[in-house]
């Protein structure tokens, strides 16, 4: 009896499992061909803004389940080009996304006959959030698939060394440029005003924590 509920209940797992990756492999984006990350949902009957794009952040889950299944080409296809999306140009305009910030999400557009990778930075995002926590959970992946790897080479390239050097100069810098980075207090905290924030670290100041390795 322990044996046969036990065999039904692995047929189970592996029969949700199986639906899992399917669902995970529908929702991959494409650009030029090559995968680059994962929409926000894959759902044809809802027409919800921004879910046909890949955030930052939420695509950090997925990306980690691809480099335990061996599947890094994605995530090294998204470490790229999020970072050619990355703010390059200092402004002083409290409007234009920051040196060294990187887009809440982005999506592939088909523009006069050719594909286009757009970045939002917040202004088609839910309560227009600007999305200071998208450069470190890059940074956070970017280490999670120089360990899965083995690839130093990558992070090491030029163009990865000064993306890295503008976030951290865009999130130790003791400022408020575009918005806020060093206290987040209640009241302040925008996208999740109805949870008690105040006294703790919001999440952007946890990954803060974990990009810096501690």
């Amino acid at each position: 009896m322990n044996v046969t509920l036990r065999s039904i209940s692995t047929t189970a797992t592996t029969m949700l499992e199986q639906k899992a990756w399917q669902a995970l492999e529908a929702s991959i984006l494409y650009y030029q061909g090559h995968p680059v990350g994962t929409i926000a949902a894959h759902d044809t009957s809802v027409d919800t803004l921004n879910y046909d794009q890949c955030f930052v952040r939420d695509f950090v889950p997925s990306a980690l389940v691809f480099l335990i299944r061996g599947d890094v080409e994605i995530v090294r296809n998204f470490l790229i080009e999020t970072l050619a999306l990355q703010s390059q140009e200092r402004h002083m305009d409290c409007f234009k996304p920051a040196q060294g910030l990187m887009p809440a999400s982005f999506k592939v557009q088909t523009v006069g006959g050719q594909e286009q990778v757009i970045a939002d930075f917040g202004e088609q995002s839910i309560g227009r959030v600007t999305p200071v926590d998208s450069c470190l959970w890059w940074v956070i992946l970017l280490r999670a698939y120089t360990q899965a790897t083995g690839d130093i080479g990558l992070a090491s390239k030029p163009e990865f060394q000064r993306g890295i050097r503008l976030i951290l100069d865009l999130c130790l810098a003791a400022q408020f440029d575009m918005y806020p980075t060093l206290l987040v207090p209640d009241g302040a905290f925008m996208m999740f005003r109805d949870r008690a924030v105040e006294w703790r670290r919001s999440h952007s100041q946890r990954a803060a924590v974990w990009a810096n390795g501690e």
